[in-house]
């Protein structure tokens, strides 16, 4: 064994060190430790890039592109740094330079899948799905038990209306790891989207026994129990997600629509009022809260949620004048 001295001075020790820190979410401490590595032994690029990753993490995006561009001058062949200041150069808005270099580590190891899973969330995230998905089946014809290839390829396949082939896609993940939520959770979207909304609601409920502080998997719950006719179970995982994240408008809205379809007009205002004061520019539902609010006789509702509504907006929005108008009309401008 190496004594004390020895220990503290050696870069394996700083490195190893700042990978524990960085696995601790001890971000500051984790940057100390690969500064002290790169001190040790400056021709390491496995410091570099580390470095970059925990710089990354503080969002100091520029210090992050120094690291991993040093890691690649010392090691040109370092494709996780090549993919990790891709990666960088999508959060900095720089899409043509990220491709590039997601094309220039492929081009360098074929069978490297970073970058095709990379390549593939970017598509997904600018909708071109059918460029999505090409990628996504490059990873499984290189590594058929991708589980995260087959997790992607399953919200592919139902977001472009192929539910039953989504179905396929995220079985087969579960079957090489049964507990994974967010599997079970896109699996419940792609059942619900073939009409088995009895299936839907089982891969949900085992979704949110893994993850219970998802609010997507208790409004989606809350959506098909309402759809299912159980008001009660709906309007219960409709609070939880609630209390999840209160700031979120779409479970307010959602439980409005449980109460209006439940003829209980005074509680559907109550929560389409909330999400109208959290989303105060939808021009639909804000003249379905006044609607509402008319069937549950409370005009002085109506009226607030107008005028509200013209104080908030900006004055050329075109649906101003409509408000307006009918204020005009009820007499209560």
């Amino acid at each position: 064994m190496p004594n004390a001295d020895y220990k503290n001075n050696s870069p394996d020790y700083f490195f190893e060190l700042g990978i524990r820190e960085l696995d601790c979410g001890n971000i500051d401490k984790a940057i100390e430790a690969f500064k002290k590595a790169i001190e040790a032994n400056p021709d390491d690029p496995r410091s570099y890039s580390n470095l970059g990753i925990a710089y990354e993490l503080t969002r100091d995006y520029e210090k992050a592109r120094e690291a991993y561009e040093k890691a690649i001058e010392i090691n040109p062949k370092n494709l996780s740094a090549v993919n990790n200041l891709a990666g960088l150069s999508l959060l900095q808005g720089q899409p043509d330079e990220a491709l590039s270099l997601f094309d220039e580590s492929i081009s360098s190891d074929p069978l490297y899948v970073e970058p095709y899973l990379n390549i593939a969330r970017f598509f997904m995230e600018t909708r071109e799905f059918e460029a999505a998905e090409f990628y996504l089946r490059k990873v499984i014809d290189i590594e058929n038990d991708n589980n995260e290839a087959r997790n992607l390829l399953g919200i592919v396949t139902n977001m472009t209306e192929r539910p039953e082939e989504a179905v396929e896609h995220n079985q087969e993940a579960l079957r090489r790891d049964a507990n994974e939520s967010s599997v079970l959770s896109n699996l419940g979207t792609a059942f619900r989207n073939t009409g088995d909304l009895k299936r839907a609601i089982i891969a949900f409920e085992k979704a949110g026994e893994l993850n219970p502080g998802s609010i997507t998997i208790m409004n989606n719950l809350g959506v098909l129990y309402r759809e299912t006719g159980f008001f009660e179970k709906a309007e219960g995982f409709f609070k939880r997600a609630i209390d999840i994240f209160p700031e979120n408008p779409f479970p307010y809205f959602n439980i409005a629509e449980l109460f209006i379809a439940m003829n209980e007009y005074d509680r559907a205002v109550k929560y389409l009022k909330k999400y109208v004061s959290l989303v105060p520019l939808d021009m639909d539902n804000l003249f379905k809260t006044c609607g509402i609010a008319r069937l549950a006789d409370r005009l002085i509702d109506v009226v607030q949620e107008m005028n509200s509504f013209i104080r908030e907006a900006d004055p050329s929005d075109p649906r101003v004048e409509v408000v307006k108008k009918w204020l005009a009309m009820s007499g209560k401008e």
